[in-house]
């Protein structure tokens, strides 16, 4: 059995929070594993991605994680490298060709500030955000530092593929922001996308892969130590690593990027936010603040 729905992205976009979310609703069925990345881990497994994550690789394994599907309407899952690799949009096409796709974007520098502070808690870079942008790390990892943290905010060509390969009537786009301030609203119209009771209560307002620095040096030390990572995704329910995650990290504020920085990254995304706008109908002119 395949998904009827895909929630493909992008990374530090809220899809966690999404997620989670139509995981309470009745008429949906959320996969378990959360970023299967079976539609993606060949372009993973090429580039040789720093990540630890666990990617289904055959049919009969990612058909196994819908065994327990009921009568649910939806049936979903959610792998945010769906958006980024080229090729995925027209595989799922190939595979499912009625699904509904939802994209959460980002504000790009947010997103790609977001995305570095992830991956320097979990041990991947150790270089300053600043030479990862401004390619002055003499990592050799540095290519894909970049990616993560600038090329994935490049959104217009990601989201067009999607819509050339669906169309705008199977494919919806939120903005994390709306998810985060008009919650409600934006689940109402997600439950209104996917043709399922939006009267039903969700725990929806609880957000997700929020900032949070680990406890200590001890902590940090075994944070950053992939293969107990990996050890730990296989045991833990995906329910309760947010539980997890509470005990060994502590919420702080997040840091701020310079002026500076930002600038020189508003002025990088600002003539792809304008494709963009155009291209969804949205008006993006927030993202290219530079204050």
């Amino acid at each position: 059995m395949f998904p009827n729905f895909f929630l493909v992205g992008a990374p530090k976009s809220g899809t966690t929070s999404l997620f989670y979310y139509l995981t309470g609703h009745p008429d949906v069925y959320m996969c378990p594993v959360k970023e299967p990345n079976y539609f993606s881990y060949p372009y993973i497994q090429r580039q040789n991605l720093y990540y630890t994550t666990s990617n289904v690789t055959s049919l009969n394994e990612y058909e196994s994680l819908f065994d327990h599907v009921q009568n649910e309407k939806i049936v979903g899952e959610a792998s945010v490298s769906y958006l980024f690799y080229k090729n995925v949009s027209a595989r799922i096409k190939n595979s499912v060709p009625n699904a509904k796709v939802i994209i959460l974007l980002r504000d790009p520098v947010e997103r790609g500030f977001s995305h570095y502070l992830m991956d320097h808690r979990l041990g991947f870079i150790s270089s300053s955000f600043e030479d990862v942008i401004y390619k002055r790390s003499s990592s050799p990892l540095l290519h894909l530092y970049y990616q993560q943290v600038v090329e994935l905010g490049i959104y217009f060509h990601q989201v067009k593929r999607y819509v050339d390969s669906f169309g705008f009537e199977k494919v919806k786009i939120f903005l994390s922001e709306d998810l985060k301030n008009n919650n409600s609203s934006v689940m109402a119209s997600v439950c209104e996308f996917l043709e399922i009771d939006p009267h039903i209560p969700l725990d929806s307002e609880k957000q997700y892969n929020v900032y949070r620095r680990p406890r200590n040096r001890i902590v940090r030390s075994l944070y950053s130590i992939k293969l107990l990572r990996s050890a730990g995704r296989s045991v833990i329910p995906v329910t309760s690593l947010d539980t997890i995650k509470n005990f060994f990290l502590i919420k702080e504020k997040k840091p701020e990027l310079s002026p500076e920085t930002r600038k020189y990254l508003v002025n990088f995304y600002k003539k792809d936010i304008l494709k963009l706008s155009d291209f969804i109908g949205r008006d993006l002119s927030a993202w290219t603040l530079t204050a």
